[in-house]
């Protein structure tokens, strides 16, 4: 879904509630903000990426999803 009023250029993916097999915790929603240099900035919780295109967002959402899952799972 991208918000086309919002100041900082960034757009949201629509939540999901996709959960670890370890927790309760809903996976968070990824964040995308276009830099000025056109490169994007995507980032799910604490992590954080930079693609320089827009075809290379959806594969670092799913890569940084599982980051997310891996290091938010007890055990």
């Amino acid at each position: 879904m991208i918000n086309s009023g919002n100041k900082n250029n960034e757009m949201n993916s629509e939540p999901f509630s996709a959960m670890s097999n370890d927790s309760k915790r809903l996976t968070p929603v990824a964040k995308i903000r276009s830099l000025e240099d056109g490169s994007l900035m995507v980032t799910v919780g604490e992590f954080r990426s930079i693609v320089s295109s827009h075809h290379l967002v959806q594969p670092k959402i799913i890569r940084l999803t599982e980051y997310w899952l891996k290091a938010n799972s007890a055990g």
